[in-house]
């Protein structure tokens, strides 16, 4: 059970759910293959015979940012529920943000070209008072956004 459902009111359910989108791994991954080339060229150098260890530690700094990222990602939810949204990211230095469907102004997406073939993108969520929330590399966020315009307009699931 996760943060979402722990937190639901009484009559609430949760309309739609979805988290941060896999590319967050991207350029840790990057840096990790970039490390493990650097190390196998590098042992063709005979001096100094420490060398190949720049290539050890680049991998190993990737490798760390990647476990950061896996971490990022499966405690990170975004959810629409039949009273309010929900989004919550972070695991120890947590991020909450709750806002009931009534207060919400505007949702709106940034996809780029990248975003629209992988099915990523910013969304960008305007409440009354001029509170506004910027969460990136979301998964699927046009769909968020319908469900949150559906369950707005009081029509959940239709």
């Amino acid at each position: 059970m996760g943060y979402v459902e722990r937190h639901l009111l009484p009559d609430e359910r949760v309309l739609y759910k979805t988290r941060l989108h896999w590319i967050l791994y991207l350029k840790a991954m990057v840096v990790t293959l970039v490390g493990v080339v650097l190390a196998i060229v590098l042992t063709q150098i005979a001096d100094p015979p420490w060398v190949w260890y720049v290539g050890v530690a680049l991998a190993v700094a990737g490798a760390l940012w990647w476990i950061v990222r896996w971490i990022e990602l499966r405690t990170s939810e975004f959810a629409v529920t039949s009273m309010r949204l929900i989004f919550k990211v972070g695991l120890v230095a947590r991020y909450t943000t709750e806002l009931l469907l009534a207060k919400v102004e505007s949702i709106s997406v940034t996809q780029g070209l990248l975003g629209r073939m992988l099915n990523y993108g910013d969304l960008i969520v305007t409440g009354t008072g001029g509170a506004r929330e910027v969460f990136v590399r979301v998964h699927d966020p046009v769909t968020f956004r319908n469900e949150v315009q559906r369950a707005s307009a009081g029509r959940p699931g239709a």
